[in-house]
C-alpha cells in the first residue's frame, strides 16, 4: 500500500480544555514509553497548542522543557481581557441564552463580543514552536469557517448554515481524508447552523490553524485570513469521524459534559447540542478511553481559570502570579496527564 492510502497506525485526539495542553503532553508521553507512540495528533481548541509542540521538538524532555519555558509563560501572561469582561456584558448575555432552548435562531455577532484579546498573528509570541506541518509527528489541527457576513448579525437565521468544518494539515496527511466519510451525520446536527461540508487546508502554518483554533465563540476574536473570517474548533471538540477513518487505533480523552453557560452558547451559535455530541462518542469504540472527569478537581488552580470578581461585578481569569508558579502548574497539568495515561494502559 503507498504512503497516500495507507492509515496512520494510531490517533491521540486533544480534544480542547483552554490552557491545559500540558496534559496532553503528559498523555502523549506515556504511550511513547509504552511504545505505542502515536503517529498522528488532532488537535482541538487548546489541544491544538499541544499539537504543535510535540510537533515542535523531536523528544519529549525537551516538549517538557518548552512547557516550562519563560516564551510559554509570557504568552500566557499577556492574556488581556476585553470591556465584555464587565457582567453587565458577556455575562448577562450568556445568562439570557441559558434560557432558550432554540437552535441558534438569530446569527449572533462573535466579531465584536468576546473575552480575550488574542493577536491575530501569535508567531511573534511563540518563535521556537515549528512554522510547519509534520516537522515531527503529522498533525491535524480542526476549526471552523464563518460564513455568517458580519453586516447580518442579529438577524433571524432562517435555517441558514452559517460555519463549516476546517481542518488544517500537511498535503500527505491531507490526501488520506475522505471529506464524505467524515461528515457528521446526526439528528442533532440536521437543524444545526453548521454545514455538513468540510474544507481542509495545507497553506497555512501551524500558528495560524492553533491560532484559529483557540478561537471559541465569546472567548476569543476570531481570525481574518485571506478576507475570510475562521473561528474555533468548538465546531466538533472531539472529531472521531476523522479519527477512525485516517487511523487504524484511536486514543480518545472521556470529558466531562459542557457546563449549563457552556451548553447554552454551542446552542445558541452553532445550533446543536454539545452534551448531545459527547452521549454519541461515549458509544465509539476507541482503543484507549483516558478519563479526565475529575481534572476539574485535581487541577484547579493549576491552569488559567475564569472566575467572577464580584467587587468590580466583572469576569477574571487567575493567571499564575509567577514565573515558578507557572513551571509548578504546567507539571502538575503534565503529571495528571502522564498519570490517566498509564491509568488507562494498564487496564
Amino acid at each position: 500500500m503507498d504512503q497516500v492510502n495507507r492509515k496512520y497506525k494510531r490517533a491521540m485526539v486533544f480534544s480542547g480544555g483552554g490552557t491545559r495542553f500540558a496534559m496532553y503532553c503528559g498523555m502523549f508521553t506515556a504511550f511513547e514509553e509504552k511504545g505505542l507512540a502515536p503517529d498522528l495528533l488532532i488537535g482541538v481548541c487548546g489541544g491544538s497548542i499541544a499539537a504543535a509542540i510535540i510537533n515542535s521538538f523531536p523528544t519529549n524532555r525537551e516538549r517538557k522543557n518548552y512547557l516550562q519555558s519563560k516564551e510559554l509563560f509570557e504568552f500566557v501572561q499577556n492574556t488581556k481581557l476585553t470591556k465584555e469582561r464587565k457582567l453587565h456584558r458577556i455575562g448577562w448575555y450568556s445568562l439570557k441564552k441559558t434560557y432558550s432552548k432554540k437552535r441558534a435562531p438569530f446569527m449572533e455577532n462573535v466579531f465584536d463580543n468576546y473575552l480575550v484579546d488574542l493577536p491575530q498573528d501569535i508567531s511573534l509570541q511563540l518563535p521556537s514552536l515549528s512554522s510547519q506541518f509534520a516537522k515531527n509527528i503529522p498533525c491535524i489541527i480542526v476549526g471552523s469557517k464563518i460564513v455568517l457576513d458580519p453586516s447580518n448579525t442579529g438577524k433571524e437565521r432562517q435555517n441558514k448554515k452559517l460555519y463549516n468544518k476546517v481542518l488544517f494539515t500537511d498535503p500527505i496527511t491531507a490526501q488520506k481524508i475522505d471529506l464524505d466519510k467524515i461528515k457528521i451525520r446526526s439528528e442533532n446536527y440536521e437543524l444545526s447552523a453548521v454545514d455538513p461540508s468540510i474544507e481542509i487546508l495545507t497553506d497555512v502554518s501551524p500558528h495560524l490553524a492553533m491560532r484559529i483554533s483557540v478561537s471559541d465563540m465569546f472567548y476569543v476574536k476570531p481570525v481574518l485570513y485571506q478576507n475570510q473570517y475562521y473561528a474555533g474548533g468548538a465546531i466538533d471538540l472531539t472529531p472521531i469521524e476523522l479519527a477512525f477513518e485516517v487511523a487504524d487505533e484511536v486514543i480518545l480523552e472521556k470529558k466531562n459534559n459542557y457546563t449549563q453557560i457552556e451548553e447554552s452558547l454551542v446552542r445558541a451559535v452553532l445550533g446543536f447540542s454539545g452534551n448531545q455530541r459527547l452521549k454519541e462518542i461515549e458509544n465509539s469504540t476507541a482503543a484507549y478511553w483516558i478519563d479526565t472527569t475529575d481534572a476539574t478537581q485535581v487541577l484547579n488552580g493549576h491552569y488559567c481559570q475564569k472566575k467572577i470578581d464580584w467587587k468590580n461585578f466583572e469576569i477574571k481569569i487567575e493567571l499564575p502570579e509567577s514565573y515558578e508558579k507557572f513551571v509548578n502548574d504546567m507539571q502538575q497539568q503534565w503529571q495528571y496527564g502522564y498519570d490517566k495515561a498509564i491509568k488507562e494502559l494498564q487496564q
